[in-house]
């Protein structure tokens, strides 16, 4: 899956309530987690929680019943719609 798709994808999907999962988009949780902790690095979102296996530092989990997206997302939502339909 295209990366910038699946950003958007996620944003899309917290705005309208919805919690995203890795399995939604068949990808690899470890992959789906580090686009989570990129997009909230970049202020698209917050409130999201990534756990990580201690010695690999493999993503184990992705939690985003607490995350929003804030107005950075909401612009890249705005941004990249079009380009994507």
């Amino acid at each position: 899956m295209d990366k910038e798709k699946l950003i958007l994808d996620i944003l899309e999907g917290l705005n309208n309530q919805e919690e995203p999962k890795f399995y939604d988009f068949e990808i690899e949780k470890h992959t789906f987690g580090e686009v989570v902790e990129v997009i909230q690095e970049k202020g698209f979102i917050s409130g999201a929680s990534i756990y990580r296996e201690c010695l690999e530092n493999k993503v184990i989990s992705v939690s985003l019943n607490k995350a929003k997206v804030e107005s950075k997302g909401l612009n890249y939502i705005e941004n990249n719609i079009m380009s994507h339909v």
